[in-house]
């Protein structure tokens, strides 16, 4: 992994100390205008970042590490972020939340260390990183926590198994004699939570010897309420025969729920539903949600000894770690049907 610019590097090529360099970083009026011209033109050549100076100079470690998530609306992230804090903070670190929006250029920029503030890891919720954004990064160790991207040796990936996990939901249906069930979330080409979750579900309709109807798998790109409302609404306006939504996270179950209300449909005598994080919100719905809950304990302490692994975290970098799930059965679940 290339070794960050410093601000050392900057002064030296510019032929300046560094103290000079920091006058136009922090844009002093100090410095003549030939100087500032040639460190400018130093720092754009080396691709230099500012940092905080001290450390810099100290080469210590900031005991700061990053999580990056898509967002905090989906309570499932601003539950991790709540319980990172606590964690990283009993092993003397601090966590700094970063939002990126699923922006791609800001994805990129934590992990390779473009970024004002100085961390001494990164723990990224992946939106829209590509696998060539984790080669030759450069930047601060990488934690990909979730979404797996086939990425460089030293990467680590911490996740529930989402394949297991879906296959679990499916017996769980099957077993309630539930024959016609429609996957909500997503598909392609590139391997991601949601083809996982998929593969599982198609793997255990094989294995209960149900078909796969093609119109009972919905691509939804957004996980949102408002977009599982609105696919399970094209869904039940299409006449499509559904007695079991399995969708991709929480809040696409919960907005399934909301369409089968506002059409009539019973929820679980006619469908069942369930979900994956087991947000709060789940056990608060009408009725309450089945979710797939994973042991977040383990998949926080995972990424944090990842993530610390050179700083004596015991863990090996560029492992893959897979952390315990359960199904947590509710209300949307729990009638049988038969037939």
């Amino acid at each position: 992994m290339a070794r960050r610019v410093s601000i050392k590097d900057v002064a030296q090529r510019a032929g300046v100390s560094w103290k000079t360099v920091s006058n136009v970083v922090n844009d002093r009026p100090v410095v003549r205008a030939e100087t500032r011209a040639r460190v400018e033109r130093a720092i754009e050549e080396l691709g230099y970042v500012p940092n905080h100076v001290g450390r810099e100079l100290r080469g210590g470690p900031t005991r700061t590490i990053a999580l990056v998530v898509p967002e905090l609306q989906n309570p499932y992230f601003a539950r991790l972020a709540e319980l990172m804090q606590v964690a990283a903070r009993d092993r003397g670190y601090t966590v700094s939340v970063e939002v990126s929006l699923g922006v791609a250029a800001t994805e990129r920029a934590h992990v390779r260390g473009l970024t004002p503030r100085p961390v001494d890891a990164v723990i990224i919720s992946p939106a829209a990183l590509t696998p060539p954004d984790l080669l030759d990064a450069g930047g601060p160790r990488v934690v990909l926590l979730g979404e797996m991207l086939p990425a460089a040796p030293e990467v680590s990936h911490v996740a529930i198994d989402n394949v297991a996990s879906a296959a679990d939901v499916v017996r769980h249906l099957v077993a309630q004699g539930r024959r016609r069930l429609l996957f909500l979330g997503g598909d392609g080409a590139v391997r991601s939570t949601a083809t996982d979750r998929l593969a599982g579900f198609r793997a255990a309709l094989r294995f209960a010897d149900l078909g796969i109807d093609p119109d009972r798998v919905r691509t939804v790109t957004d996980w949102s309420r408002e977009a599982g409302r609105a696919e399970m609404r094209a869904v039940i306006g299409a006449g499509i025969e559904v007695d079991a939504v399995v969708a991709g996270n929480d809040l696409l179950a919960l907005g399934a729920l909301a369409a089968l209300a506002e059409h009539g449909l019973e929820v679980p005598s006619q469908v069942a539903v369930v979900g994956w994080d087991d947000i709060p919100e789940a056990a608060w719905s009408t009725p309450a949600l089945t979710s797939v809950a994973p042991d977040l304990d383990a998949l926080i302490s995972a990424a944090l000894d990842a993530a610390l692994a050179e700083s004596g975290g015991g863990a090996v970098a560029g492992a893959e770690t897979v952390v315990g799930h359960r199904l947590v059965e509710r209300g949307s679940t729990s009638a049988v049907v038969r037939g």
